[in-house]
């Protein structure tokens, strides 16, 4: 018992020392988001519109779903920022700006995060890449986003992408990091979109 309870103190008082920096102050994670632009009003959807498109939340590599910001010290490295953490699954926030972006330019009915029913057509992705690369003294950030748009009718897949955004960054600091990351997926996800307005069926004129 005694063994026990000493190697619980011990642990305590390890787990203390975690907590408390050089200068005797509690240490918190701090939390960011990607602040995309926020979408403009949209119009009412015309009664000539081809379609529901249905976004579904996009998927992501495993090391990339945690709550830690990312980084590679290398090509063949992966490491996880302790106390700078996502204060919103990446996944949701590019899922809801891909849908948001899509509402704009296709004139289709955009859905996303809900139910696929009564959709015509299914847009899913992937995100591959939302990290901070470190290459010898300098930083960058890359962002590596793919999709497909598949046919609810005929389940085919009439639209298929991949972009990729590799940004340097200026601001070496986690602000800048993640301003750079949230520059990157825009790019990235305005170039998928593009691309995938071209796939569709166009909006007959009125």
């Amino acid at each position: 018992m005694k063994k026990i309870r000493i190697s619980s103190l011990l642990a305590l008082a390890s787990l203390s020392m975690l907590l408390f920096d050089g200068c005797g102050k509690v240490r918190y994670p701090t939390s960011y988001v990607l602040e995309f632009p926020r979408p403009p009003i949209q119009p009412a959807v015309s009664r000539n519109s081809p379609g529901t498109i249905f976004v579904r939340e996009f998927g992501c590599l495993e090391y990339l779903c945690r709550d830690r910001i990312v980084y590679r010290p290398s090509p063949e490295e992966v490491g996880f920022y302790e106390y700078h953490r996502w204060a919103m699954d990446p996944r949701r926030s590019v899922t809801q700006f891909v849908a948001d972006t899509l509402a704009l330019r296709s004139g289709y009915e955009v859905r996303s995060l809900e139910s696929p029913g009564g959709a015509d057509y299914i847009l899913a992705g992937e995100i591959e890449h939302l990290e901070e690369v470190d290459r010898g003294g300098e930083v960058f950030v890359e962002c590596v986003i793919s999709g497909e748009l598949v046919d609810v009718r005929t389940h085919s897949i009439v639209w298929r992408d991949r972009a990729a955004k590799t940004l340097a960054v200026d601001r070496r600091d986690m602000r800048g990091i993640v301003s750079n990351l949230t520059a990157a997926a825009q790019m990235v996800v305005d170039q998928l979109v593009t691309s995938a307005v071209k796939a569709l069926p166009p909006v007959p004129v009125q």
